[in-house]
């Protein structure tokens, strides 16, 4: 389903927002790289740290889909700029707006505990930081881009 009638150009606000939610879903996605863990003179990202985490503990159901479903945060992202490209917009603002709310609700619960330099096993500040910023900047642009798709959708239709 496409958000303009074929032929039509989207408003510059929709390439503003959409910008916006590509660069935040990028910084989001980076960051899930960058160290989030750090055990002696070990640094883990955050695939690396759910899969420690998977091994080492026994978890329920839940957790265990929810650590394998992290790894899907990148296919996610490359999904969403996809749908961006195409011109999917509101599709493409919902996905991000999930990617932001999950990745920024675990990043940001990690980059609150602090750096704590007196354990062995430590939060690394870089990785779930740059996250949440990111995530943050893709919830917002997202958001924004799935009111300025609806606008340029509805003045489209009446103009029509």
């Amino acid at each position: 389903m496409r958000s303009l009638p074929r032929g039509t150009t989207a408003s510059r606000a929709v390439v503003g927002w959409s910008a916006l939610t590509a660069t935040g879903l990028v910084v989001a996605a980076v960051g899930t790289f960058l160290p989030w863990l750090r055990s002696g003179l070990v640094n883990r990202d955050s695939y690396e740290a759910a899969a420690v985490v998977e091994r080492l503990f026994s978890l329920g159901s839940l957790a265990h889909l929810a650590l394998r479903a992290w790894n899907g945060v990148v296919v996610a992202t490359a999904l969403c700029l996809v749908l961006l490209v195409l011109g999917l917009w509101r599709t493409a603002a919902t996905l991000a707006s999930v990617i932001g709310v999950t990745v920024g609700t675990v990043s940001a619960l990690l980059t609150v505990q602090g750096v704590d330099v007196a354990g062995l096993v430590r939060v690394a500040f870089t990785g779930p930081a740059t996250s949440t910023v990111g995530s943050l900047v893709a919830l917002s642009g997202g958001l924004g881009l799935f009111l300025a798709a609806h606008r340029t959708t509805t003045t489209h239709a009446r103009d029509g």
